[in-house]
């Protein structure tokens, strides 16, 4: 069962974790969707926990962009 979380905020309108995909959605007003992989339940609840989500969730994208990911085989 995914967890979502509205937030106020001009560009998000809301955050949404999947524990068993272990995957965390951040969908936006104008209608995208992005979904990260490889999110653990402590990471969302950081996000969960603040006074401040979206700044939580903001200082959690640059780490989960930033993991490598390989595509192919070498």
């Amino acid at each position: 069962m995914a967890h979502v979380v509205p937030l106020e905020h001009k560009q998000i309108a809301y955050v949404s974790y999947d524990p068993e995909e272990r995957s965390l959605v951040v969908a936006y007003h104008r209608g995208a969707s992005i979904r990260h992989l490889s999110i653990d339940w402590e990471q969302f609840q950081r996000v969960l926990d603040a006074s401040n989500k979206v700044d939580e969730l903001i200082k959690l994208l640059p780490r989960i962009s930033a993991e490598p990911r390989r595509i192919g085989s070498q």
